[in-house]
């Protein structure tokens, strides 16, 4: 479906490696319509990685206002019948759009709107591929809530819907914006809305189109406010199951308390999920380890991950990085709010 007009959408806050995102999205197979690139910081100047390229992308300042309303305000300027997100550490392969667009629902089996996503690989600063997510696709007709929360190995990203992975119809955002006021898991907070409307049609690539950058995956565990976490819970609990609730709260909202430090917080968190939810037994093996220690479940994740990585066959091979490549010097993405990433 090249006929479809994509428009590109890049929030950053003018790290040097939005110029190697930028150039991903340049190299495609098939070009989109524009790129547009939103600052989002106080300084309404061009970010020096971008000096030289500026007349190839159209350039918004958003004045800090966060990722989401940095997202909407490329998203209100957008000329694109198809908008796709992109982070600005992060990387796309040449044929990442056109092979998205050639599944794109058609036909009989369209919906009103259209939500796509596709596999990802997790690269070091010397360019290997460290891991490739998910580890499955969503089944049809499975809920998102289920393939993003529901825990059923001690390794995470089972289910993954990665922001740089997703593209979506331009009227999508219309009738379901992202919210404007910064909220814990406010990516995984979209996507459930999304999912949870009967005519949005969710569809994955199996193939691995994106890089991202190697980053703690539990960074927003480390910095987050685990009552935000529960409090955010309780808000959307009518849209999770007892299953899908307790494992979100084991696996995530006690992760923040135990990665914080707060051994009795990840107690309380636990009586909540006996209380009012139906916690699986691994969500319990997974809190368990988290009680003992967060680097025991890290070191147990990464293990099972490398066992089970073989079954998963990239069709797109990772070119490494060059060591000039400006994302070299990036060990950790402060900016970042976590992924889409699933138990």
């Amino acid at each position: 479906m090249d006929s479809l007009s994509v428009s590109v959408i890049i929030p950053t806050v003018g790290r040097p490696a939005v110029r190697a995102a930028v150039d991903s999205v340049l190299k495609q197979t098939s070009p989109p319509l524009e790129i547009i690139v939103v600052v989002d910081t106080a300084d309404c100047s061009i970010p020096p990685a971008l000096q030289g390229i500026s007349h190839k992308i159209r350039l918004l300042y958003a004045g800090g206002v966060g990722p989401s309303r940095a997202r909407m305000q490329g998203i209100a300027v957008a000329r694109g019948q198809v908008v796709a997100f992109l982070d600005d550490d992060d990387e796309w392969v040449p044929e990442k759009l056109e092979r998205q667009l050639a599944i794109w629902p058609t036909g009989p089996e369209a919906r009103a709107h259209t939500l796509m996503s596709c596999r990802y690989s997790i690269m070091d600063r010397d360019g290997r591929t460290l891991r490739t997510l998910p580890r499955r696709l969503l089944a049809r007709n499975e809920r998102v809530a289920a393939y993003l929360f529901r825990r059923s190995s001690i390794s995470s990203g089972e289910g993954t819907l990665h922001p740089s992975t997703l593209m979506c119809d331009r009227a999508l955002i219309d009738v379901a914006p992202w919210e404007l006021i910064f909220m814990p898991h406010e990516d995984w907070d979209w996507v459930l809305r999304v999912g949870g409307r009967s005519d949005v049609a969710i569809r994955m690539c199996p193939d691995v189109l994106v890089r991202v950058a190697a980053v703690d995956e539990r960074s927003l565990s480390r910095t987050g406010d685990w009552r935000l976490s529960l409090r955010w819970l309780e808000q959307r609990a009518d849209q999770l199951t007892p299953r899908e609730r307790g494992d979100f709260l084991l696996c995530h909202t006690a992760s923040m308390a135990f990665r914080a430090g707060s051994r009795r917080a990840g107690f309380l968190v636990a009586r909540r999920a006996l209380s009012s939810a139906r916690p699986g037994y691994t969500a319990w093996v997974v809190w368990g380890m988290h009680m003992v220690s967060p680097r025991l479940l890290d070191h147990a994740s990464t293990l099972v991950s490398r066992v089970t990585q073989g079954r998963l066959r990239p069709t797109s091979r990772s070119k490494p990085r060059s060591p000039a490549d400006p994302r070299a010097d990036l060990p950790h993405r402060p900016g970042r709010r976590g992924t889409f990433a699933g138990g």
